[in-house]
């Protein structure tokens, strides 16, 4: 299996737990909360706690999925 090809079921499987995290947040009262003031900062509650580490994990996720795409990128790059 190549670099890239690794690299690529990498992304896809962090792109799909995201996926999951975020639908899970999706249904959650504080994201409905958001939604219907988008433009006002929405002070969390104690019981937020749970959905703030969600929130968190999901940033954290993009952050991985963009440093594996830089790779990616730059292998195919380097195949040119």
């Amino acid at each position: 299996m190549s670099r890239i090809t690794s690299i690529t079921d990498d992304i896809k499987a962090l792109k799909r737990a995201r996926d999951l995290m975020r639908e899970r947040y999706d249904q959650t009262e504080y994201h409905q909360k958001r939604e219907i003031q988008p433009h006002s900062a929405v002070p969390p509650e104690p019981e937020d706690e749970e959905i703030l580490k969600l929130l968190t994990a999901i940033q954290q996720l993009e952050h991985f999925i963009k440093e594996f795409q830089d790779k990616q990128f730059s292998l195919l790059k380097e195949q040119e």
